[in-house]
């Protein structure tokens, strides 16, 4: 999240310009790079992905961190800023976006009914036991599962 975190933050601060995070899940293969795809298990395919609002354009995607995994996952080693498919996603990722995904939160320190602690992101699933909130990113005391899969038209 540090990527769009750092857009957002950049945004709001010249003022001119209010920006957001979108939290979404990978649903769905991607048609142009093997790393910005997921479908069947999708536990863990969880991703940030900035906005800023700009006044003639509206709300403008923007992903730095999708082309760094481009970067370190399409090629057998770490691609050049570069390389065509790299250019490909600088391009194609600043204004646009694939259409495998859905978003499902915007919040900021998001505080749950009934619940003390605030959470600085609502990206995982939340739970709380007799002695508080659950570590999410605890694998062996947090398990949970996510699956997507497409229906036909």
């Amino acid at each position: 999240m540090r990527g769009s975190e750092r857009i957002v933050r950049r945004a709001r601060a010249r003022g001119r310009h209010p920006g957001a995070r979108r939290v979404r899940l990978r649903v769905a293969d991607s048609a142009t790079w093997k790393s910005l795809g997921k479908s069947g298990d999708v536990t863990k395919a969880q991703h940030c992905r900035a906005e800023f609002h700009h006044p003639n354009f509206g709300w403008v995607p923007v992903d730095p961190a999708d082309v760094r995994k481009v970067v370190l996952e399409e090629g057998d080693r770490p691609l050049g800023l570069f390389d065509p498919r790299v250019e490909l996603a600088r391009r194609r990722l600043f204004g646009t976006w694939e259409m495998n995904w859905i978003a499902y939160n915007t919040a900021n320190d998001l505080r749950l009914p009934g619940s003390g602690a605030s959470l600085g992101h609502f990206m995982y699933p939340y739970a709380e036991g007799r002695k508080g909130p659950l570590d999410y990113y605890d694998a062996p005391d947090f398990r949970y599962s996510i699956s997507a899969r497409e229906l036909p038209a």
